[in-house]
Order: structure tokens, then C-alpha cells, then sequence
């Protein structure tokens, strides 16, 4: 008989159990990708476990469940959904999680989800007051008890379904196909079909009444507490650092518009403009904004076959991009956009071309005479100029006008690091070079060259350096750069602007995690990756650690599309060490006072001989007083 009873409780037991485990992998689990939205898909675990912990309790006892409490938990579980799947949607990116990202939700709560909160408050409310349910009795298999509702209750519940897929789930899921990061995008499908299918099953226990037996109301737990499990799972497997990587205004940040900053392209007829134009155009449709090049009419053709050619990203259709003739500027500030459009959610890009100093003053007059009409904010401008026929005065006129203007000289920065080695740009990409350096030399003017060279030919840039390190202060204050410094002031990750990523020092698996999903972040474009971690590295952990997290980032950029520069202090690390990690790589650099020295490149062979020291002083630098 015991054994019978025993058996009896067995399913509920078992639902029970999963949900816990449920609920524990989600307190277990560190910050992943979903931040404050997994906290409220914890309130909804913890609130179906008491669902689950009343069923049983009742079963064993005896006694019927309280159809009130099942009420509430279900208007909590709903509510706490409906916040997880919004909030992720409405996040700051710039500054994700914490309590200021929850005030502000609050205080300015989606329409979608205030819709969605008073179909189930006037579900709740409406239940609390009517008690449309009745409690039945059977004692065929032992004493039985269940509640049959009315029917207009049943109507409502079936609305209260309705309401639930169509708006947070199915709001959720959408957010699948525009996350970059592939296995958040997996999780928030399972996530959000997770989330369909506990509803669904919500509703039939409602709606069956008397016709679901206890077995089946049994097995309906466990199947319903698999879910919360597969939640669970789903929820910890996207890393913070997928959050934190693909945040901000775009992924490349090559050419990006801040509104407080302007860029300046300063290029020459054998410059590389259409890659230019096309990281333009995409990055700011991606990112939801209206695109306008303005030029000069005798290069709108080439705009134009530029678009044409391009493999621009499905946008909304109330995005474009227009291509207007620069010569009419006066007339188009004030024309191209309707006065009500306050949003000024756009991004510009102004060819001067060659323009004399007198004509660049009237066009950049008018190009900017709206900023500061309508009330709306500036916008940050890209402002582009031949340099081969351009007067001068212009340069100094764009950076008047904005001191904090960025240059990107694709004149004369595309090969200045490659130039150092006899080499083109072309000629780097996707190799792995290892640079070992004197400490007392000023190797970080080596990284500032690989660092502009990649930016002139429009192609993103990373490092990962340790706080407070030569390169950290010289490229700290930089825009367009992703800086991953590495401190023990911090035990997660995280993001302290939109360029500068902090690190625990130390942390290795957080290491390949974010070069792993800067390299997915980046798929299908160029990159160039700088370390300055490993001699640290090697030194606290041991050189067979170390070794081990070297080659695999080097095997991870194994890539025409990642070219990774590896810096080393050669007087802090042993002969044993230095050659282990040497055999990694197939080009190899040293840098000390002299200058830089070429010791193997790919290609070569050993015994060739090595290349001639080069001086920094044959590579004509930009003007100093512009940030870059």
C-alpha cells in the first residue's frame, strides 16, 4: 500500500525535483547575456516551484490546491515574463544591467508591455473578484479533487494566451534574428518556444477541467518542469561577453558617428574609398539610421555604383539612403527632413572632394546650419577630402569646428606598419606576427602603426592589454578601438564605455571567450587583433598554462580575415619560453632603441638571413594636435 501511495506521488516528485534544479542552475549561474532578464526568468522558476510545491503538499495531504493562489502565481509567472523579454529588448547597451537599467524600464515602460500587463492584471483581478471556479470531488481512484470554470473565464484565459505569445514571446523571439552572437540567438528561440508551450499547457489545465486525470495533470508537470530546466540551460549558455562584444552603435566601429565627435577620411585617388563607403552605409542601416551621402555631383556616379554593387543589409522600409549632390547643400539642409522628425536618428557622410577653401566654407556653413534648428541635437558627420587637390586651410577649418574631430588618413596611413617590414597591407592580412620588444623601448609607437594602418584601409581593431600599461595609456583615450584591459580592480567582466571592455586579470577562459566573440562578431570582415597580456600572463600562471591559451588564440585566428600581432617582453621571460612560444609563429619582429627588425617572415625560410633594421623616422606621421 505504501509502496502504491509511493508511487503515486512519484511524477510529482519528479516535476518538484526538475524545478529546483532549474532554479538552482539559474542562481549558480554567473552574468551571462540576458543580465536582469534572467533575474525575472529566476521570479518565474521560483514561482512555478511553489506552483509545483502546492500541487504536491495538496496530493499528499489530501486537501485541494487554493485556485487564489494558482491564480497569483500564474499573473506573477506572466508578469515576470513579460518584464524578461522587454527588458532584453529596451537594455541600455551602452551601460547593460544593473538597478539604473530597471529604474528606467520602470519609468518608461515599452507600450507593448503595458498592454500585455493590463490583459493579465484585468485577468487577475477579474479572477480574484468573481472566483469563477468550482470545486469537484470524485472518489473513483481514491479521493480526487479538481475545479471546473466558467465559460466566459475560459474565453478570458484563451485571451490572456493570446496576448502572451503574441506579445513578450513573440517579441522575444524576434530578438533571436537580430542578435549577432550565434548562440544567444539559439538560446533565445528555445527560450521563447519554451515560454509558448508552458502557456499553452497553462491554458489546457484551465480549460480541461475534469477531463485531465491526476496521472495526466502528473506527467504535465514534469513536462512542464523540463522546460523551466531547458530555460535553465539556455539561459547560461550565451556569455556575458556576447552581450558586452556586440553592444554599442556597431560591431566594426570603424566609421562610426558619434554625435559629440566627427570623423575626417582624408584620401588620394589610389585610396580604397568604396570599402569605406560600403562599412558606411551598412554599419548605419544595421544600426536602424537613415543614411545620406552628400557629394559633389562629378561623383555621384560613383555613389551610386557603389550602392548598386553593394550587399546591403533588409532594413525597415522606413530607412534609406540618399545620395545628394553637395552643390545643393543650402537648399537641403533645411528641405531632406520634415521639421517633425526630432529624432535625427541619421548618420552623414560629406565628399568634399577637391573643393577650393572659399567653396568647403559655404558647403560645411549650410551642411551644419541645422544642427542647431528645430531644437534638435547635432549629429556626428564623417567629412571626407582629396588631399592631392584639396587647398590648404580645409583641414584646419573641419577641426575648428569640432576639436575633438578623429582623422582617418587613407592617403597616407594604409601601409604604415606593413611599410616597416617592405610589405603592403595586403601583404599582413591574416598572418600572425610575434614582436618581442626591449621594455625600455618605445614599442607601443609599433602598435600605434598597426593600429592606424588597419583604421586607414577601414578595417576594425582590438586589443587586449593589461590597465596601466604602455599601449593601455596610449590607446585608452582613443576612439574606434576595442580596448580589452585586463585588472584585478574587477571579478566580471565588463563594459566601461563604448569602446573599453574591463577584465579580471588572470582569467583566461574570459580571455578566449572575448576573442571568440570578437571573431563571430566579426564574420565576413577584416580585423586585427593586438596581445600585450601574455608576458603577464606567462609569468603568474607558468609557461605551460600560458603556452596552452596562446596557441589557441592563435589557432582561433587562423583566418585571412583576423591578422593578430603578439607583443613579448624578451627581457622578462626565459630562453625556454621565448622559443617555445617563437615556434607559433611563422613571423617573427624584434624591436629595441634601434628600431625594428624583421626577423622571419612568413614565407621565408630560417638561415635567409634577417631584414634590415628600419628607423621610425623615415614614416611621415599626422599632425599630432588631432586625436586620431
Amino acid at each position: 500500500m505504501v509502496e502504491t501511495t509511493f508511487l503515486s506521488y512519484l511524477p510529482d516528485f519528479l516535476a518538484l525535483m526538475a524545478s529546483c534544479l532549474a532554479l538552482y542552475f539559474i542562481i549558480r549561474t554567473k552574468k551571462t547575456y540576458f543580465l536582469d532578464s534572467g533575474f525575472f526568468m529566476g521570479v518565474a522558476t521560483v514561482g512555478f516551484t511553489v506552483y509545483l510545491t502546492e500541487a504536491t503538499v495538496s496530493d499528499i495531504i489530501g486537501r485541494p490546491v487554493s485556485a487564489l493562489a494558482d491564480t497569483l502565481l500564474t499573473s506573477v509567472m506572466a508578469i515576470s515574463i513579460g518584464i524578461a523579454s522587454y527588458l532584453l529588448k529596451n537594455s541600455d547597451q551602452k551601460t547593460p544591467g544593473g538597478i539604473s537599467e530597471l529604474k528606467r524600464f520602470i519609468s518608461r515602460p515599452p507600450l507593448q508591455f503595458l498592454a500585455y500587463a493590463i490583459v493579465v492584471c484585468g485577468w487577475t483581478v477579474a479572477a480574484l473578484i468573481s472566483q469563477p471556479w468550482t470545486l469537484n470531488e470524485t472518489t473513483a481512484e481514491g479521493t480526487i479533487f479538481y475545479y471546473t470554470y466558467q465559460l466566459w473565464f475560459v474565453a478570458a484565459s484563451a485571451l490572456l494566451l493570446v496576448s502572451y505569445i503574441g506579445l513578450p514571446v513573440v517579441s522575444f523571439y524576434r530578438q533571436s534574428r537580430m542578435v549577432r552572437e550565434k548562440t544567444a540567438s539559439l538560446s533565445i528561440k528555445i527560450i521563447s518556444m519554451c515560454w509558448a508551450t508552458f502557456g499553452v499547457s497553462l491554458f489546457f489545465q484551465i480549460a480541461a477541467g475534469g477531463f485531465l486525470l491526476p496521472e495526466s495533470q502528473s506527467i504535465g508537470f514534469v513536462a512542464d518542469s523540463l522546460l523551466f530546466v531547458l530555460i535553465a540551460f539556455a539561459l547560461r549558455e550565451p556569455t556575458i561577453m556576447a552581450r558586452i562584444i556586440t553592444a554599442g552603435e556597431t560591431v566594426s566601429q570603424v566609421v562610426s558617428s558619434h554625435s559629440e565627435v566627427d570623423a575626417i577620411v582624408l584620401y588620394n585617388t589610389e585610396s580604397d574609398r568604396r570599402k569605406l563607403v560600403e562599412t558606411f552605409v551598412k554599419d548605419g542601416l544595421s544600426t536602424g539610421q537613415d543614411v545620406v551621402c552628400r557629394v559633389t555631383k562629378s561623383e555621384v556616379p560613383f555613389y551610386r555604383a557603389v550602392l548598386k554593387s553593394s550587399d546591403l543589409p533588409d532594413v525597415s522600409p522606413s530607412r534609406r539612403v540618399t545620395i545628394l549632390p553637395i552643390e545643393f547643400a543650402p537648399a537641403l539642409s533645411s528641405n531632406v527632413y520634415d521639421q517633425s522628425d526630432l529624432s535625427r536618428n541619421r548618420r552623414e557622410l560629406v565628399d568634399l572632394d577637391d573643393l577650393s577653401l572659399e567653396r568647403t566654407q559655404e558647403i560645411v556653413g549650410s551642411v551644419t546650419a541645422s544642427d542647431d534648428a528645430f531644437g534638435r541635437e547635432r549629429i556626428g558627420r564623417i567629412w571626407a577630402m582629396n588631399v592631392e587637390g584639396a587647398q590648404a586651410g580645409i583641414l584646419d577649418l573641419l577641426t575648428a569646428r569640432n576639436p575633438r574631430s578623429r582623422v582617418i588618413d587613407l592617403a597616407r596611413q594604409q601601409d604604415t606598419f606593413s611599410n616597416l617590414l617592405g610589405l603592403k597591407h595586403h601583404g599582413i592580412l591574416g598572418t600572425r606576427l610575434l614582436l618581442e620588444y626591449e621594455p625600455t623601448s618605445n614599442y607601443e609607437e609599433v602598435v600605434q602603426k598597426f593600429v592606424r594602418e588597419f583604421q586607414a584601409n577601414v578595417e576594425s581593431v582590438a586589443i587586449f592589454t593589461n590597465a596601466g600599461s604602455p599601449v593601455y595609456r596610449e590607446f585608452s583615450e582613443q576612439r574606434n578601438i576595442r580596448l580589452f584591459s585586463f585588472s584585478t580592480k574587477t571579478s566580471t567582466p565588463s563594459r566601461i564605455s563604448n569602446e573599453q571592455v574591463l577584465l579580471p586579470e588572470r582569467d583566461t577562459s574570459l580571455l578566449l571567450d572575448a576573442v571568440d566573440k570578437l571573431l563571430q562578431a566579426h564574420t565576413g570582415r577584416r580585423i586585427g587583433i593586438i596581445f600585450e597580456v601574455f608576458t603577464s600572463l606567462i609569468i603568474s600562471l607558468g609557461f605551460e598554462k600560458a603556452y596552452g591559451v596562446i596557441s589557441s588564440v592563435v589557432e582561433m585566428a587562423e583566418s585571412e580575415l583576423a591578422t593578430i600581432l603578439v607583443l613579448v617582453n624578451s627581457e622578462a621571460l626565459e630562453t625556454r619560453a621565448l622559443s617555445g612560444i617563437r615556434g607559433l609563429f611563422q613571423s617573427q619582429l624584434f624591436f629595441n632603441s634601434s628600431g625594428l627588425k624583421a626577423v622571419r617572415l612568413a614565407g621565408e625560410e630560417y638561415g635567409e638571413g634577417t631584414r634590415a633594421t628600419e628607423s621610425f623616422s623615415g614614416v611621415q606621421e599626422p599632425p599630432r594636435r588631432i586625436e586620431t
